[in-house]
This record gives C-alpha cells, structure tokens and sequence, in this order.
C-alpha cells in the first residue's frame, strides 16, 4: 500500500513541525490548516445533520457511513460517536450504541463540548437496554396457549430446568394459566421427599401431570409439603422396596383431582387398594400390580373409561378373576389385557363392557400403530387387537364370534396369535363362514357358539373396516379366516401380513379391494413362491394411473437375488408415493433394483432404507439420485460410506434427509448447505 493510498484524514488537520523554514511560510502553513480545520468543523457538521436525517428516513446503512466519516475526520470529537450511538439506539440497537458510547468516552477529552453528552446517552441506552417488552401479556390467552408455549414449552419441567417460567412475572403468569397446567417430572427420588423439590414444591398448585420413580421413599412425604390440588395424571415406577402404606397415603391425598394414574413395578399394591382409594380415576394403567378386586361384588366403578393391566399372573387372568374384574367397569372404552386371557371371554366382553370401542386382548398399545378415536355414543368394537404372538391361542369360533358381533363398527383389526380349529362349529369356504359337517356320534358333536347372529347368513360384510395385519408363523393362521376378512371388507385400504399368506386366492381378494391404498408385508425365512404377490402387484402395474397402490413397506432379514425378483415390480408402479424397506440387511444384489427405482415410480415421494442396525451395501443411494422427485429419504443403518454420503447431495428435489446415524461436522455441514432439512436421530 503507498502512501498515498494510507491517508489519515484526522493528521491532514493537525498542524505540522517544520525543520526547516522558507520566507513566510510557516505562517501561512499555519493559516492553511487553521482553515482546513475550520472547514473541516463545518464539514462534520453537514455530515451530521444528514445523518440524522438519514436515519429519520431509516436509511440507517447510510447514515452510519456519515457517522463513520466524521468519526475519521474528528476521531478526537464526541459528535462522531454520538452521532453513531444515536442512530444505533434509533434502531433499537441499544447494545451496539452502549458500546460506541464506550469508545467515545475513552477517546474524548472530558473537555470535548460533547463529553458529558455521551455519558447521559450511555445512561439512556443501558436503561433501555435493560427492559424487557413483556409482549406475551398484550396478546390473547387462547393465542399464547395454542400457539406460543407448545413451541417452546418442554415436555416435561425438571427441578434443574424451570428457566422458561422465570423470563418474568407476565410469562410466568401465562404459562401458569394454560388449561393443561405444567408437567413435572421429579426424576429417580432413592433418599427423601422430605426435602428438595423446591421449583416442583412452588408450583404445585398448577401441576396437572407428575412423572418420576420411587425406590424405598414415602410418597405422603411430598403430597404433605404442598397442595397439588390441580394434579389429574400421576405416572409412577416403584420398586418392590417401596413402601405400601405411604403410597396409597400419598395417593389418598391427591384423590379428589386424580383422573389418570399409571403405576409400574407395584407388586406390593392390589387394584382395590387403588380403586378404593382414588374414587375419581377415569383411566388406570398398572404393570405387576396385583389384581384382586374389592370383596363386595357391588363395589362399581361407572367412571373408568381406560383400564390398562399388564404382567398379570396366571391366576389373574383365569376365566373366573377376569369375569369379576370386567363387571366392576360398565363404562369402559378402551381395555388393554397382557398376557392374554382365555379367548372364552371374548363372547361374554360385552355383556359386562357395552361401550366399549378399543381391545388390546394379549397386547399393550404401545406395541400397535392403529389407534381411533373414541366417540361417547358409539355402539360396538372399533379396534380390536388380538395376540401378541404365535402362543396367544385363540380358539376360532371365540375370534369369529367376537368379530361378527361388531361387524358393523370395526374399523382396524390385528390378530398376532395361534388359531385354535379343533372342534371348530364354523368353517370357511371360498370366503364364506360355514357350519362343520356334524359328527354321526353325539359324543363328537361340537358346542354351538352363542354369539347372537348367524356369520353364516349371505351380506356378511365388515363395512366399516379399513385396516387389517395378520402376523404370526405359516402354521398359525386359519388360511381360510383370512380370506374371510379381506373378502367382506370392501372398503379395506390397509393391509399387513406375512409373506407366507400371501397366496394366489388371497391375492384375488385384495385386488378386488378397490380402496387399497397400503401393503406392509413381513418376509419369513425360507423360500416361498411369489405367485400371490406378483399377480397382486401386476395387477396395480396394469392399472397405470388408475392404481390405488400408494405406499409399500417390507419389513424381512435380507435382500437378496430371490427376494428382488418380486420387488423389483415395485418400480412399475405409477401411483407408489411412498416406499419403506425395513430390512437388516440390503445386499449387492438389490443395486439394480434401486436403479429401476431409480428410473421408475413417477410418482415417489419418500423412501426409507433400513433401520436401526440395518446394513447396507456400499453404491445404493447413487441410482436412488436420478429419481427426480423424491422429497423424503430415511436411511436407519450404520455409518454410510464418504461417496454413499456425496450421493445424498445429488438428489435434484431432496427437502428432507432423517439419518440414524452420526456424520462429522463438517459432513452435516455439507448436507445442510444441499438439503433444507437434516435430521441426525
């Protein structure tokens, strides 16, 4: 840089030390700069009071360039930094203008005119600097609650992590007000409740929802230290050191607004010492607690509508013990029963349960991905999940019975379990419930099932049911009791099933299905023919446009050579929106399945490859980057390879990218710069 180019303004305006002297030139030097520095004072200002004007106008880019030049005319001046600081604190900035302020201060003489202006403009700006627009108070309550604390609320508050409710009074105010209270989670208390807890303690009042585990501590001990008079949901995991007498204390003093306890590991509790206690509990779910009921067969309980027991013992779940649990809950909706009971009781539920609209039978909820919503004046089972796995044994007649009894209301149905066909009263045949061929010998003759209607009568269709999964071994499911349900439902649009029962007749079936709108199949191990699937999905390839088929998933082990003779017709489809393989393990051979993929399905959206602990071959994702439309990718298997990770950025349309797998910095660095939205689960 020459010198020329390195000019300080301020030094031009500085009177210069001669060495040596011409004539009168020292004297007229010195005129010269007295003038340049004059000029100069009226130049700044000018500059000013554009700035100002400027700023008035909010052209404030501009108007600090002017402050910046009076700044490096006048570094010595406090107009500058006041003109800066001014135009900073226009803008709300009031940091920036603190700072500058600070600046001015250490570079200006206490005699400047400006100086002691500068400190009453730092003062000003610190105490607006300092206060805090409390909007959330000026804006609707049904706003703030609907709209603003979901998004920054936690799911749960812990002791250590209250911070939101201390932004000030009016947040504070307005958090608390919110219908559903606060959620409090108290962590794994293994010493006392009788001390700690201060943030939960202070807020009890507004709690409605308390999670957390007890080990060998008294629950009275914290229900005591504060009123929890708005607490409706208690969920709490025990130990078989925890004590019995303080909790159904503690639980008792929280009764009155108690609407929902989950209990887990409570071998010490029986049912009726919580359905005696807690008098206004509309659902209960216990895991090892002990379920024996009241003595007095009168003892009702109209207002449960949930009731949830999982790890019963043998002796809980025989026929006698589940028949006086069932009748002391006329109201309920929902029933979840693990392990599983008799299939006898099937035909009797109703009696004792008339309202009742979802049945997990052997299986927890959580284990399902269907769920309904619940409706007060419907009439009949919506749900019914049946089994959990093959040695959940149902005999056949109970399952057909309990489903013709709701023909009218099931919308979802899965069975998980082993069908029982020995003595069978019905039969199936071509999609059809028929009556055994009785035996000659009165000893042989098997029971008539006392379900109300006949199945056998012709128009027997599930008219509501939409959903169905059949999973288990190839040995247990009634093949015929399948083809019974895919055949009366004809507004069917999803359904699950083991590749085995994927035959040519059940195939039939589920063309004629013109809502289907979703396949899941689980691959077993072992060779099986593809008939059945191939003619079902050459089917919808035939159909073009006029397809139904949306979304595919297959969940199996491997992908191999024998597998993708099938899946590869996958790529014809041209309404298949969405495409999920669930597989451990996606081989070499599937590259030129994903290729066809790849060039084919006009109409993809999503795809996911793997899961946890799924692997894949090195050079899939490559032929997935010609599709030109896919938005969404999933990939849930370990650590891809740097060319598998370059390839994710090829993608022409990709919106969305969900990996379950870690990435270095700088490789998520890459992919946020191609794709708008990347997930690391």
């Amino acid at each position: 840089m020459t010198m020329e180019d390195n000019i300080s303004w301020s030094q031009l305006l500085k009177h210069s030390i001669l060495t040596a002297q011409h004539g009168n030139d020292n004297n007229r030097i010195a005129a010269a700069t007295g003038t340049l520095q004059q000029t100069a004072h009226q130049f700044v200002q000018v500059l000013n009071e554009r700035a100002t004007l400027l700023a008035n106008s909010a052209q404030f880019d501009t108007a600090l360039r002017d402050a910046a030049a009076i700044r490096a005319l006048l570094p010595g001046s406090g107009l500058g930094y006041l003109c800066t600081g001014d135009i900073y604190c226009q803008q709300g900035h009031y940091a920036a203008a603190i700072s500058i302020y600070d600046q001015g201060l250490e570079a200006v003489p206490e005699s400047d005119p400006h100086h002691q202006q500068l400190q009453y403009q730092r003062v000003k700006a610190i105490a607006n600097n300092d206060k805090r627009v409390d909007f959330i108070s000026q804006l609707p309550l049904d706003i703030v609650i609907t709209n603003i604390i979901p998004r920054v609320q936690p799911k749960f508050y812990f002791e250590s992590s209250c911070k939101l409710l201390y932004v000030s009074r009016a947040w504070q105010n307005r958090i608390l007000q919110q219908p559903n209270g606060l959620r409090f989670n108290f962590g794994s208390e293994t010493n006392t409740f009788k001390k700690g807890h201060v943030q939960l303690l202070q807020f009890a009042p507004y709690v409605q929802t308390l999670h957390g585990s007890l080990l060998n501590v008294r629950l009275d001990e914290l229900f005591s230290r504060a009123r929890f008079s708005t607490l409706k949901k208690l969920d709490i995991r025990c130990a078989p050191t925890t004590p019995r007498l303080p909790m159904i204390h503690g639980l008792r003093m929280i009764a009155d607004s108690l609407t929902h306890l989950t209990l887990y590991e409570c071998p010490f509790l029986q049912l009726r010492d919580i359905l005696e206690t807690c008098h206004n509990l509309v659902s209960l779910k216990t895991m090892h607690v002990n379920a024996i009921m009241p003595l007095s067969s009168s003892s009702i309980y109209p207002k449960m509508t949930h009731l949830a027991l999982y790890s019963l013992s043998d002796t809980e779940v025989a026929h006698g013990n589940m028949v006086d649990i069932l009748s002391r809950f006329p109201s309920l909706r929902v029933l979840e029963i693990s392990p599983m009971p008799s299939s006898s009781i099937l035909s009797i539920l109703h009696q004792h349960c008339p309202h009742l609209q979802m049945l997990y039978y052997g299986i927890s909820s959580c284990f399902s991905d269907d769920t309904i919503e619940l409706h007060p004046n419907r009439k009949g089972l919506a749900l019914a999940c049946i089994g959990a796995n093959e040695g959940d044994i149902v005999r056949q007649d109970d399952l057909v019975g309990l489903l013709h009894m709701h023909i009218d209301s099931l919308e979802k149905f899965e069975f998980r379990g082993t069908m029982d066909v020995d003595g069978s009263y019905w039969k199936f045949e071509n999609g059809r419930v028929q009556v055994q061929q009785q035996a000659d010998n009165d000893d042989d003759q098997v029971d008539v099932p006392l379900h109300g209607s006949d199945p056998t009568l012709p128009g027997t269709f599930f008219m509501r049911l939409t959903s169905m999964l059949f999973s288990g071994t190839r040995r247990s499911l009634s093949h015929g009791f399948m083809l019974w349900m895919v055949s009366n439902a004809p507004y069917l649009s999803a359904i699950s099933l083991l590749k085995c029962y994927f035959q040519p007749d059940i195939a039939n079936a589920m063309i004629k299905a013109k809502h289907l709108s979703k396949l899941e199949i689980f691959h077993s191990l072992g060779y099986e023919g593809n008939e059945g699937i191939k003619r079902f999905l050459d089917y919808h390839i035939a159909m073009g446009d006029g397809s139904t088929l949306e979304e595919v998933i297959i969940r199996m082990v491997n992908v191999d050579t024998t597998v993708a003779l099938w899946i590869r017709l996958l790529s014809r489809l041209k309404c298949l929106k969405n495409l999920k393989l669930l597989v451990l393990r996606i081989s070499e051979d599937c590259i030129p399945v994903m290729e066809e993929i790849g060039q084919g399905c006009p109409a993809l959206k999503e795809v996911t490859l793997g899961h946890a602990d799924s692997e894949l071959a090195h050079g899939l994702i490559k032929p997935l980057c010609k599709h030109p439309d896919i938005e969404s990718l999933r990939i849930g298997t370990g650590p891809l390879s740097h060319e598998d990770l370059m390839d994710l950025c090829a993608f022409n349309n990709l919106k969305q990218l969900q990996l379950q797998f870690t990435v270095a910095d700088r490789t998520l660095k890459m992919l946020r710069d191609h794709i708008h939205k990347v997930e690391i689960t």
